[in-house]
């Protein structure tokens, strides 16, 4: 018997702009955070005090302001895009409260990642430059205070992405225990951050790298494993008999 082939069916105007917006979210996130690191900004203690951050930032106003943009703005922008995208997709088959889940922690993140970027325009264009020490060291411990509450989110949202890739088919299974690894890794750093303990701190190193290489990830792996728009849950199961007449 001469197995038939279902013919393909051409990609949707409405696919082909969700796999863009998921590739271009994903890796936006990464361009975003390294372009930021590379403007040359202040990087000070997180326990820094006051004198120190106006002496460190005096001058330097337009670089620290452009990495706040950069890693607190468009950075935030993208990792929202993503979150997104992958409720819309968890929805679709059948696993709505994990991509929910995975959707609020991220769009939670992106909003206090504007609350910063709020407060460090304050800091570096009218507090340091007028060397209002105290100020300055109030409104920098509070923004480091604010990262480490954040990176508690951050680790939520890993971990909700994480069930997603254990329970469904929209994202690789290797995801999990990334997700695990780096949820870990930014309760450790959060916590030197809400501390103001620079050795605990140190963890962002670690809990940062991770992050990049897992929101990037999980965009450009949703990218290709995104719906057709007429397709079910059930089409992408093993052992379904439209997959064994396509083989």
């Amino acid at each position: 018997m001469t197995a038939q082939i279902a013919p393909t069916q051409p990609a949707r105007p409405d696919r082909r702009m969700a796999i863009s917006l998921s590739a271009l979210a994903g890796a936006g996130y990464t361009a975003a955070w390294i372009v930021s690191l590379s403007v040359g900004a202040p990087n000070p203690s997180v326990a820094a005090p006051g004198r120190q951050v106006v002496t460190m930032f005096a001058g330097r106003g337009g670089p620290a302001l452009a990495q706040f943009a950069l890693n607190e703005g468009i950075a935030a922008v993208a990792l929202a895009a993503v979150v997104t995208l992958v409720a819309h997709t968890a929805r679709r088959y059948g696993h709505t409260r994990a991509g929910l889940a995975a959707a609020a922690f991220g769009i939670a993140v992106a909003a206090v990642s504007w609350v910063q970027l709020t407060l460090g325009a304050w800091l570096f264009t009218s507090l340091v430059p007028e060397r209002r020490t105290g100020a300055a060291g109030a409104a920098y411990h509070a923004i480091t205070r604010i990262d480490g509450a954040k990176m508690f989110l951050l680790a939520a949202m890993a971990l909700a992405i994480s069930q997603l890739a254990r329970s469904s088919c929209i994202l690789p299974r290797w995801l999990a225990p990334l997700g695990v690894l780096l949820a870990a890794a930014l309760v450790a750093s959060g916590l030197g951050y809400l501390l103001l303990a620079p050795g605990l701190a140190a963890a962002v190193y670690v809990s940062g790298l991770l992050l990049l290489i897992f929101v990037s990830a999980t965009g450009i792996t949703l990218r290709s494993r995104m719906p057709l728009p007429d397709e079910k849950p059930d089409d992408h199961q093993p052992g379904n008999p439209r997959l064994a007449r396509q083989a």
